[in-house]
Formats: structure tokens, sequence, C-alpha cells
């Protein structure tokens, strides 16, 4: 989790507006990972691979872009929160590398003296 956001975020987003059943379809469909990977981190207490985010930011991106060019009213309020959650999903993303980075510099100063 980064801040306040987390993949649950998305998850409990997904499932409540009827675009995700699952745990298990969440980590294939939307994760790219085998379907007891999203289970899995959940009940060890583990945040998701950089790449399983990567995989679901991608995956929210093209959806709500496809979907908000639709002239069906429901698929571009669909469309619509799949690219807000994409939004929310890449600051997470880079508050949390900017976060490691700020660490890592940290780190080399603390070396360096």
């Amino acid at each position: 989790m980064f801040g306040d956001y987390s993949i649950d975020d998305v998850y409990d987003e997904l499932k409540r507006i009827g675009q995700c059943q699952s745990r298990s379809e969440f980590s294939r469909e939307w994760l790219g990972r085998n379907e007891s990977y999203f289970r899995s981190i959940q009940s060890k207490g583990l945040t998701p691979s950089i790449v399983a985010q990567v995989n679901l930011a991608a995956r929210l991106r093209e959806l709500g872009m496809n979907f908000t060019r639709s002239e069906r009213p429901i698929l571009e309020d669909i469309g619509a929160t799949y690219l807000r959650l994409y939004g929310e999903l890449l600051d997470a993303l880079l508050m949390g590398a900017q976060s490691d980075a700020v660490k890592l510099d940290c780190v080399d100063i603390e070396a360096i003296q």
C-alpha cells in the first residue's frame, strides 16, 4: 500500500460496480497473475509486485480509454471509473517510487559520510 491507497481499493471498487466477481478473477484478469495471487498476498499482508500493479494500471487505462469512446452511457460511466482508478493507482505507484528513491538517497549520503 502506498499512502492511503492500495490495490485492495481498486478491487473493492471494481467489485462494487460489478466489473469483478472474485479475488481469483481479479488476480487473473486484472493483475495478470494466477488465480490465487491476490488472496495469497492479502492473507500474508504483502504488497503486490510492481509488475502486478503495472498490469492493473495498464488494463484500467486501456479499458477506460476504450469505454469512454462508447456511445452507450453505461460504458462511458464504467470507462470514467476505470480512468479514475488508473489515475489513483498511478499516483500511488509514483509516490511509492519517489519515497523509495528518497530512502536510497539517504542511504547513499550516509555511506559517503
